[in-house]
């Protein structure tokens, strides 16, 4: 006998004997499953990601009477890790996608990504890894935390399976020293705080502007020499930053701050600032003012995850950042698809690095 489209909880998954149980089904037991019944992308993954994780599969009665269940599938779930498959990767281009049985799209990661000691021209398509995906304020997809599933495939391709996220800098538990446990941190509070982090790509003192780049985005994000919190930054060096969405769509950088990581200029290149604690933050506040001005528009995009948005605005220029705070609190835990389109009502408050901003957002 077979019944078809079954939903429950993953109780125990012991991923070295590759089998588990599903609990929480119309079924009048827990139910066994084996790695053969998974996606190809989840076969190697461990315990600690699939317990306590939904899933939907169908079942079939073995001669006992006892049903095992067979075509498990793992939706995603926001704020979960994802398993899947590298697609492609080009180290010559410094970058490649990821192909996962719980997304509907392919998603977009940067050599800066891959977990820390992988090998120069080791052979990543096909290897599979889990990671965290996360909207951008444009809708596409970004990977974080990138890991291998197993240490088998980690010492294959040389890795050392412990995720290099936010621009390249290593992840809590590394062995990379203090500076950069330091600087995830200061990342860490970063992000906490609704910034963007980064790393500096390149930038020209003649020209006043450089390039940020940002694991999993697709595009180099630009600032410019005004945006700058500390003065100057060098190339390599992780940053902080404020995402701002212009008219034409494109997204740059504001409210630039050193997290104290990767390369250093010398103090004397530094405009006079002095060099830098090891794994200091540099923070500049930003401080709003209301303008005693309210608006009405639409919510033009919003990140649940990443808890910030944008508004577009008839009575403002350009899109009018927001952040979940600002938020009716029976709207903050949607998702941004079911937030996205909603008309708004807000008051406008200027920021003291000129920007504008959405405050005290109620729904039309």
């Amino acid at each position: 006998m077979a019944v078809a489209g079954l939903s429950g909880t993953v109780k125990s998954w012991n991923g070295a004997k590759g089998f588990g149980f599903i609990t929480g089904s119309s079924l009048p037991q827990d139910i066994l499953f084996g790695r053969t019944e998974l996606p190809e992308d989840i076969r190697e993954v461990q315990g600690k990601f699939m317990e306590g994780r939904p899933v939907v599969f169908d079942a079939a009665q073995g001669p006992d009477g006892r049903y095992k269940a067979t075509a498990v599938a793992v939706p995603l779930m926001e704020g979960k890790e994802v398993a899947g498959k590298i697609k492609t990767f080009s180290e010559k281009h410094g970058y490649g996608f990821i192909t996962s049985s719980s997304l509907t799209e392919d998603v977009r990661f940067q050599t800066t990504d891959l977990p820390q000691g992988v090998t120069p021209g080791a052979h990543l398509r096909e290897e599979l890894v889990t990671f965290e995906v996360l909207a951008l304020p444009d809708g596409k997809l970004r990977v974080s935390s990138l890991r291998f599933q197993s240490k088998k495939i980690a010492m294959r391709v040389g890795g050392m399976g412990m995720g290099m996220g936010m621009g390249g800098m290593a992840q809590p538990g590394g062995n990379m020293g203090m500076v950069n446990l330091q600087t995830v941190q200061a990342a860490q509070a970063a992000q906490a705080q609704g910034l963007m982090t980064g790393t500096v790509k390149s930038f020209s003192e003649k020209n006043g502007y450089g390039f940020l780049n940002v694991a999993g985005y697709p595009m180099d994000i630009k600032f410019g020499r005004n945006e700058l919190a500390g003065g100057n930054v060098s190339t390599g060096e992780s940053v902080s930053f404020s995402a701002v969405q212009t008219p034409d769509g494109r997204i740059t950088a504001s409210n630039v701050s050193s997290l104290g990581g990767g390369m250093k200029r010398p103090a004397s290149a530094m405009g006079g600032m002095g060099m830098m604690g090891m794994g200091a933050v540099q923070k500049v506040a930003v401080t709003e003012t209301p303008t005693g001005r309210s608006a009405y528009g639409m919510i033009k995009t919003y990140n649940g995850q990443k808890g910030f948005g944008f508004i577009s605005s008839p009575g403002v220029p350009g899109d009018v950042f927001f952040m979940m705070s600002s938020l009716p609190a029976e709207v903050k835990s949607l998702h941004g698809k079911e937030l996205q389109g909603k008309n708004v009502n807000f008051q406008v408050s200027q920021t003291s690095d000129g920007k504008t901003r959405a405050q005290d957002i109620t729904m039309a």
